[in-house]
């Protein structure tokens, strides 16, 4: 589990390191979130959505608890610990 806090760039980047390693991409999905949220969809090499993740896209770090539920929400396709090993 993470336990540091990062900026959402910062995650972002992980996510997108951890998707390349598994064959996905990572895709915003236009006009889905509110104000400086951010949705994204990640989605195989023939466009289906495996899933879905939202982030702020303010310079703020994000909470523990943020970062928590992202790791989580992502460990099914990742693997545990997923943002640990990046």
């Amino acid at each position: 589990m993470v336990v540091k806090r990062m900026k959402p760039a910062q995650a972002m980047r992980l996510v997108h390191k951890a998707a390349r390693r598994v064959g996905l991409n990572v895709v915003e999905l236009r006009g889905r979130g509110k104000g400086s949220h951010r949705i994204y969809a990640l989605v195989d090499s023939e466009g289906a959505e495996v899933g879905r993740f939202g982030l702020t896209s303010h310079a703020r770090e994000l909470s523990w608890a943020v970062l928590r539920n992202l790791e989580d929400g992502l460990a099914r396709l990742f693997g545990e610990k997923w943002m640990e090993e990046s």
